[in-house]
């Protein structure tokens, strides 16, 4: 993602709301004002600015009033109205829902209304788009309607907009890296003479340019401009990242101890997008300054955002909509023309195109039959063919655990230190319960999945048969649950189930009594699975050993799976061992 400054700027009335505990208040008396006005302009214009005042503290009223400006402006025939409140409805989408399916739809709609009856306004709501557009990354398409709006604007002799499509024709000039467009693009903007306060924007975005070519001597006058505090500057805080980027990449770290105080005070009061620029700021800052455990908490901070953003992105949806619009406007033209033609002609027609369709149908239909009989046919030689090579791939793949599994128990053999065999034989386990999967996988005609029943009670017994070294025997009983789990499930399970139960051997009895029991219980309740292994051995130490490679593994195998781990007193006055496994995939 690039570092961009966008401006969504729309000119409101009459609203002055204050800052204090009066705002509320001061909201009703506007709509008591608005609601007593005879002047459908006026009520409308208070309507869409009431709305705008909701929007931007992400209150779902802004919709109510958004629908009451439209809804006048529909019973009036006020068509400039209906397009400001069509454009009111898509910024409502856009920055409260983040549906921007939604909002392309509403500004599309207010185009098409200021297209058909020549209203300038269209100039405003191509601008809106473009700004869309430009916070989803899609640059060639803000491009496009940056450079409309821009063209209306100067018909309308319209300044202001002018203004602020060249400061955004200057951003995502510089995200397309045309450096020299972007720069040339910023410099007229300052230029005109209307609302000066614009250009602190400005100077942000043509510090930005000259900072990603390296030019920081002339980008940072520019940069410190925009984070000047000022009344006339409401992104002073926003901007904070455009210095504190430029600071890094030029590996510069004088005076910036109450830049990053600001920075840091300032994520609490920004938008999403904005929140997103500044962490990753911060982050790329403490990690020039060899901050790195700050560096690491800001990155971690920046992916969590910048996931959320883009789950709130639908930019295929959004260019659908885009192409459906300009295939509905040219279809429109279209109809004009021949409507006359279509007059005349449209019973017979009707018909003929009814019999075309019908013979083409049937044609296609035939086709398609036959097509998709071949394509069965092929698909199910194919598919057997994959079957083969994957059962024979399950094959090799077991026969390669048993020659590890071998290596071990033959290396094992040499070992003196009853430690390190203790460990050999742990590693055995271990490949022998992928050996098992991989067996019952070749041995099945469900190459995908295994059976939990099925497969637990093999793996108890054989990790049984390779710990029972007491004169009494452990008994065991398994209460499980009969579901087909994917291997990507059932490996990461059955290893923790191997470890489990090995450690039930180790460390549970001392020694194996007649009394000495282990229960293993296995179900899916909802959307869970849970794997518990109770003992009435000896109980839990006071503290776990965090350190050992058993529980490591255990905990690195269930951090795989999503899963909680938990230990405790079971009712057996043992240990139990608890799995909570949230991600798997049933077959």
């Amino acid at each position: 993602m690039k570092i961009v400054t966008l401006f969504v700027c729309f000119i409101f009335g009459f609203l002055g709301f204050s800052q204090n505990g009066s705002a509320l208040s001061e909201k009703e008396s506007l709509l008591q004002a608005i609601e007593s006005s005879n002047n459908t302009s006026e009520k409308v214009q208070g309507y869409a600015d009431l709305a705008w005042e909701f929007i931007t503290t992400q209150n779902d009223s802004a919709l109510i009033y958004a629908d009451k400006a439209f809804n006048l402006s529909k019973e009036k025939k006020y068509y400039l109205g209906q397009a400001i409140a069509l454009e009111t409805k898509g910024l409502y989408h856009e920055i409260v829902e983040g549906n921007y399916e939604k909002a392309s739809t509403f500004y599309f709609e207010g185009i098409s209304i200021c297209e058909e009856r020549k209203l300038p306004y269209s100039a405003s709501i191509y601008h809106t788009l473009g700004v869309m557009f430009h916070t989803t990354d899609s640059y060639e398409n803000a491009l496009k309607y940056y450079t409309i709006a821009y063209n209306l604007a100067k018909e309308n002799d319209d300044l202001e907009l002018q203004k602020k499509c060249l400061i955004n024709l200057g951003s995502v000039n510089s995200s397309l890296e045309n450096f020299e467009k972007a720069k040339q693009y910023m410099l007229e903007s300052l230029e005109i003479d209307v609302r000066k306060e614009l250009d602190y924007s400005t100077y942000a975005n043509l510090g930005n340019l000259l900072a990603k070519q390296e030019n920081y001597a002339e980008a940072m006058p520019f940069i410190e401009k925009a984070t000047e505090i000022n009344p006339d500057n409401p992104d002073s805080e926003i901007n904070l990242y455009f210095l504190l980027h430029a600071k890094a990449k030029a590996q510069d770290s004088t005076n910036m101890k109450g830049v990053l105080s600001r920075a840091e005070v300032a994520l609490n009061k920004v938008g999403i997008r904005d929140k997103s620029l500044l962490l990753r700021s911060l982050a790329d800052y403490y990690a020039f300054i060899g901050n790195y455990k700050k560096a690491l908490e800001y990155r971690d901070a920046y992916v969590n955002v910048f996931e959320e953003i883009k789950e709130k992105q639908r930019d295929e949806t959004v260019f659908e909509l885009e192409v459906k619009y300009e295939t509905e406007k040219n279809q429109r033209e279209l109809d004009k023309k021949e409507a006359a033609q279509k007059l005349l002609f449209w019973i017979l027609g009707s018909f003929l195109v009814l019999f075309v369709l019908l013979v083409f149908f049937f044609l296609k239909n035939r086709r398609k039959n036959l097509l998709l009989s071949k394509q069965k046919t092929l698909l199910e030689a194919t598919v057997d063919e994959k079957n083969a090579l994957l059962k024979e791939t399950h094959h090799r793949v077991k026969n390669s655990f048993q020659i590890v599994s071998s290596l071990l128990y033959l290396q094992s053999e040499n070992i003196v230190d009853k430690e390190a065999k203790l460990a050999m034989k742990e590693a055995q386990n271990r490949v022998r319960s992928m050996v098992l999967i991989h067996q019952k996988l070749y041995s099945k005609e469900q190459l995908v999945g295994i059976s939990t029943e099925e497969y637990f009670t093999d793996l108890t017994k054989d990790i049984f048969e390779s710990h029972q070294f007491e004169e009494n025997a452990l008994k065991y009983s398994l209460n499980v649950e009969p579901l087909v789990l994917d291997i990507e499930t059932i490996t990461p399970l059955g290893l923790i189930l191997n470890e489990l139960i090995t450690n039930v051997l180790k460390h549970a009895f001392n020694p194996v009594s007649e009394k000495s029991e282990m229960q293993i219980q296995f179900k899916k309740s909802g959307e869970t699975l849970q794997l518990q292994v109770e003992d009435n051995g000896v109980g839990m130490p006071s503290e776990i050993e965090e350190t050992s490679f058993g529980i490591q593994l255990i905990k690195a195998l269930a951090k795989k799976l999503k899963a909680k781990v938990d230990f405790s007193k079971g009712s057996l006055n043992g240990t139990l061992a608890t799995i909570d496994i949230y991600r798997f995939n049933e077959l």
